[in-house]
């Protein structure tokens, strides 16, 4: 059904293959479901509003896609798809439906200066540090988006973090807490501690060298080793394999040039010439006198007579950046003067855009400009005149173009062939690449981990393969994208299942392990033993002399103290202090023995002895740890209050 659905979906060039071979539905839920209600295909419902499974398969996708690229080759396809991180993914859709409801109803809402302020300040659309309209269109085109519809996600998320962010500010830092967190934070610890290391070897005759290990053991009998081998098989597993055979189609690849006639060429420039033009731009700066436009008629004139009297305070000699600071209602560019940097066609309203190209360096200041957000006094500074290319200097783009645009029609053509071949016996790839003139290439044997390096680096290359389509059936799988017109089909050739691996292929493994936790057992009984003579009185550095161990030995250690071990420094932090009876003397473990730890003294950190800058810092952390917990707490309050109903079996 997967192949059938494929290529239904490839019969025309237009439909094919675009942002990758797409899984079709049919293959999990049948025909019948897309003529049932939303109803039946929703995963959740968040007060009588419904996440459909479309809504939730295309986000969940979008984030294995993020955590892909953020991850590279650390990332686990199977990882990635297990029904804990499904939910919590859903968790998380439920919680910005919850936020979109409350932001909904308290009428929240974000203007256009500040989306533009926020679009602007995406560092991604920057030129030079400055926002440059071609790369935000570009970009976005990259992705799929148009202006509109990233504007749109841009102006939800920003009402969806209103209200978090609102309740985040809220969160306040007593001196108490400060107070308590210094005294833990900065707390000082005095103790002495004998360490008696778990390093396992072989006795022999010769004398014990300076610095040798303070347990020593025999060597391993037979007879444990292999009690410990049958006793832990799963330590001793060989990990899960398979040996795919695969066939590729890259249109980078398919070789031989298609050059086109040069009219071709020159009417492309023609029909583009808008692309390869620099529009005209504008350094502007703005004051805004703010009105609703349903307000009453004498408030928007009142309104519109303030930024008459302004304009003409500049036009008298006042400095418009000063006037902007003081009277401008836009918070983001008032402080700034009004500044709104470099402005292009088609990224302000229209009436103020028309003002803007209406002044000339001449005449720089505007009569009041009406929008929907007020009235506006505009300055410009500086003009940025129109550049653009010949067609001889566009040339080479075009040509590139044009070859890219034979390159995917080849592939779009040989993919359609190649989907209908394997449909037609979806058993084997020997026909596809016999008659598509491919090669069946081999990759692994591999885990689910995938390999360092090829193909089977790829982690969707890796889940098709152990894919029930792939590793239950035997068929050959769905098409993997591996970037712009490059795709791959997999066909298991040899399963390896886990297996206990013989003895001898880990024996060495086997005796480290049980020397190791023979020495860790022999450190242990010598530890306790040397506790025994451990006490308030005793001289530690005597007695590690004696014994031949290491005595390491601190007058104030901090938590964060680099000169100690760091399993150490977390056991001596745990202990109880030292009451009347005494310093309090304990046996801690370590990773790589035991220790008999005599703490001495604690004391406390004093916030008066330190000074401004770390008060400060530690004032923000408490303050960031008290925001997360107050907006994962408003959250957790709507959760309460609203009635989600999840269906678990749909996702």
């Amino acid at each position: 059904m997967v192949l059938q659905s494929i290529r239904e979906k490839l019969s025309g060039i237009v439909l094919i293959f675009i942002v990758g071979i797409l899984i079709i539905p049919f293959a999990f839920v049948g025909v019948g479901s897309y003529f049932s209600s939303d109803a039946v295909n929703a995963v959740a419902v968040v007060n009588g509003e419904e996440i459909s499974s479309t809504e939730y398969n295309q986000s969940f996708q979008n984030y294995r896609r993020q955590m892909q690229s953020l991850l590279g080759t650390r990332f686990d396809a199977v990882q990635f798809d297990q029904p804990i991180v499904r939910r919590q993914h859903l968790d998380s859709l439920i919680d910005e439906r919850l936020l979109a409801q409350v932001s909904l109803e308290a009428g929240l809402s974000v203007d256009n200066n500040r989306l533009a302020e926020r679009i602007r300040n995406i560092e991604g659309f920057h030129v030079d540090g400055e926002f440059n309209t071609d790369v935000y269109q570009a970009r976005l085109q990259a992705q799929g988006l148009t202006p509109q519809q990233f504007e749109q996600d841009t102006r939800a998320q920003l009402v969806l973090s209103q209200f978090p962010t609102a309740v985040a500010r809220s969160a306040i830092v007593t001196n108490s807490e400060l107070r308590d967190y210094v005294r833990l934070q900065e707390q000082a610890r005095r103790f002495q501690a004998l360490v008696v290391k778990a390093a396992p070897k072989e006795t022999t005759d010769e004398t014990s060298a300076e610095g040798e290990a303070d347990v020593e053991l025999e060597p391993v009998p037979e007879e444990d080793i292999v009690a410990w081998y049958e006793k832990h098989p799963q330590d001793y597993m060989s990990e899960e394999q398979v040996v795919v055979g695969y066939i590729e189609l890259d249109a980078a690849s398919m070789g031989g040039l298609i050059e086109p006639d040069e009219d071709v060429l020159r009417a492309n420039f023609e029909d583009q010439r808008g692309r390869f033009l620099t529009p005209e731009s504008r350094l502007v700066s703005h004051i805004l006198i703010e009105v609703e436009s349903q307000a009453p008629e004498a408030e928007r004139e009142t309104a519109r007579q303030q930024a008459e009297d302004l304009a003409e305070r500049i036009r008298q000699g006042e400095d418009f950046a000063e006037l902007a600071r003081e009277y401008s209602d836009d918070a983001g560019s008032a402080e700034n003067g009004g500044d709104l940097g470099w402005i292009e066609p088609g990224f302000m309203v229209q009436a103020f855009e028309d003002a803007v190209y209406e002044l000339s360096l001449e005449e720089p200041i505007s009569d009041p400009v009406q929008t929907g957000f007020g009235w506006h006094v505009i300055q410009l500074r500086d003009i940025r005149p129109a550049e653009g290319m010949t067609f001889t200097e566009a040339r080479e783009i075009l040509l590139e173009e044009y070859q890219a645009e034979a390159d995917e029609r080849r592939f779009l053509e040989q993919a359609d062939r190649l989907v209908d071949i394997i449909y037609e016996d979806p058993t084997t790839l020997d026909a596809a690449a016999e008659e598509l003139g491919l090669e069946v290439r081999e990759a692994g044997p591999f885990g689910r981990d995938g390999a360092a390096e090829g193909v089977a680096s790829n982690p969707e290359f890796v889940e098709a393969a152990f894919s029930d389509l792939v590793l239950g059936q035997g068929m050959v799988s769905d098409p993997i994208d591996l970037g712009m017109n490059h795709i791959v089909l997999l066909r298991l050739r040899e399963h390896l299942p886990e297996a206990l691996r013989p003895l001898e292929e880990v024996r060495e493994q086997v005796v480290q392990t049980v020397r190791f936790q023979r020495a860790m057992a022999a450190a242990k009984a010598r530890a306790e033993g040397l506790m025994s003579a451990v006490d308030a009185e005793a001289d530690l550095a005597a007695l590690a002399a004696a014994e031949g161990v290491e005595l390491i030995e601190a007058e104030a250690a901090r938590r964060n103290s680099r000169e100690f071990d760091t399993r150490l420094l977390e056991q001596v932090f745990l202990l109880d202090r030292p009451g009347e009876a005494g310093p309090v003397v304990e046996t801690v473990e370590l990773d790589d023995g035991y220790a008999v730890v005599r703490l001495e003294s604690v004391t406390d950190g004093d916030l008066a002895e330190l000074d401004e800058a770390t008060k400060q810092s530690y004032r923000r952390r408490i303050y960031n740890a008290t925001a997360n917990e107050e907006a994962y707490g408003f959250v957790r309050m709507l959760r309460a209050q609203s009635e989600i109903q999840v269906f678990e079996d749909r996702l």
